[in-house]
Parts: C-alpha cells; sequence; structure tokens
C-alpha cells in the first residue's frame, strides 16, 4: 500500500490532480505499516515543510534577496505562481519518504 500511495502522490504531482494527491495522503495515513510518529512525517512534516519552504521563498521575494521582486498589490499573483511548485514539492517528498519506509525491514 505505501507504494500506492507513494504512486499516487507523484501521479497527482506530475499531472497536478488533487484527487490523486489527497488518495495518496490518504493512503499514507490509514496504514498500518507506517507507526505513529511515520504517518505523522509523511502526512503532515513534509507536507509542512513544504509549504514553509513557499513561504520563505515568497518572502525573500516580497525583500528582493532572491528571484525577480515582487511588485507592489502582486503578492498574490506571487502566491497563485508558487502554490503549485510547494504542492509538488510536498508530494514529492511524501512519496520518496514511503519509498524508502515500504524497503525497510520491520
Amino acid at each position: 500500500l505505501l507504494l500506492i500511495a507513494a504512486a499516487c502522490l507523484v501521479a497527482g504531482a506530475v499531472l497536478g490532480n488533487w484527487f490523486a494527491l489527497i488518495l495518496g495522503w490518504a493512503i499514507a495515513y490509514a496504514s498500518r505499516r507506517l507507526t505513529e510518529r511515520e504517518t505523522k512525517l509523511a502526512v503532515m512534516w513534509l507536507p509542512g515543510l513544504s509549504v514553509t519552504a513557499g513561504l520563505v521563498w515568497l518572502w525573500g521575494r516580497s525583500d528582493g534577496r532572491w528571484g525577480e521582486p515582487i511588485a507592489e498589490g502582486q503578492m498574490n499573483d506571487a502566491v497563485a505562481q508558487t502554490w503549485p511548485w510547494v504542492i509538488r514539492g510536498a508530494a514529492v517528498a511524501s512519496a520518496l519518504f514511503l519509498v524508502w519506509r515500504s524497503q525497510k525491514q520491520k
């Protein structure tokens, strides 16, 4: 099941399909093979870290630290451009963790 969840997450990231992403995280959450700590890591912490990375990226752009500075009043557009990459990063990070965990012996 962990490999199916990882496949759903990768497919959702590649295709931009929300249903596949939610299904992948739901399968990982319901998996009995993962401990409670591993489930939280795969479903909450890794996506949370991706969201944090996206916020740091937007903060850096708004201050002109990296990337093209965000023009006045254009933050909504910047968030709309960043959001899909954050979700894809979260899905790939979770998928990699699930693949790694599926190969680990109990």
